[in-house]
């Protein structure tokens, strides 16, 4: 069993999966930092968890889209001295339309956020981790990487990119104490599709999983060791599918579902 003594990082802890990753973790008594932009919501979930599972939290604002975010992350829990033993790289977003009508700057935004923070954050903590000797990193990927979806595609392939980067990490990392992995979520009851400014379809609500599941599922399977979590049965079910599915006919599903 995980102690108090561990502490845990959650990116994108302002909302959606982030809050609910620091409530499972705080309840195991994990002390933690949590980052994201709105430094508002973050003192909101600060006080509810300190109040309600008597951890300790400390709230590290940050803009990951930005070229110096990352490592002004990294730097400051360092300079308040603060051992992460968990990172989860929960930060991430998408844009919902045809890649030609997506500006520039909203790729060049989902790019820095989903795989350059990402990459960066992983490599500054991880080299900590090896040398405390321990540690855990959960990658946030999405179902949109295992079955990418057109309108989607810098999203779906960002995603993608992060479930390679932790299966290719988990090898080099294989005779450490340092544990990668990644989960794959699909639909959940967020402000992603709020953000992508896609209106849901009836098939995206009916295979909506609820975000807190999604994180307990996640953080069990991170403890167990495990290399890809897909949490809720059918997606578990769509994953082994997959392997016998051609990969134009399952983007073509993909499509149909988020047809609004």
């Amino acid at each position: 069993m995980e102690t108090a003594k561990q502490r845990a990082l959650v990116t994108g802890a302002s909302s959606g999966l982030g809050v609910e990753f620091a409530r499972v973790l705080a309840d195991r008594g994990i002390d933690l930092v949590i980052s994201a932009r709105r430094k508002d919501r973050l003192e909101i979930l600060a006080a509810e968890l300190r109040q309600s599972r008597g951890v300790e939290v400390a709230i590290v604002p940050a803009d990951l889209s930005t070229q110096e975010g990352p490592r002004q992350l990294f730097d400051a829990v360092q300079a308040a001295g603060l051992r992460i033993d968990i990172l989860i790289n929960n930060a991430g977003f998408g844009h919902f339309g045809p890649f030609l009508e997506q500006s520039h700057d909203e790729i060049d935004a989902m790019i820095a956020v989903n795989v350059r923070a990402v990459t960066i954050l992983t490599r500054l903590f991880c080299e900590t981790m090896k040398r405390q000797g321990s540690g855990h990193i959960l990658q946030v990927s999405s179902f949109a990487a295992l079955q990418p979806i057109p309108r989607y595609s810098v999203y779906s392939a960002a995603k993608e990119y992060v479930i390679t980067l932790a299966q290719a990490l988990r090898h080099e990392l294989r005779k450490t104490e340092v544990n990668i992995s990644v989960v794959a979520p699909g639909f959940m009851p967020t402000e992603f599709h709020d953000v992508a400014e896609h209106e849901k379809s009836k098939w995206m609500k009916l295979l909506t999983v609820p975000s807190d599941y999604v994180a307990r599922k996640a953080i069990h399977g991170m403890f167990k060791r495990k290399l890809l979590i897909t949490p809720g049965l059918v997606y578990q079910i769509n994953r082994g599918l997959l392997r016998l599915t051609p990969r134009r006919i399952a983007s073509a599903l993909s499509a149909a579902v988020v047809k609004s």
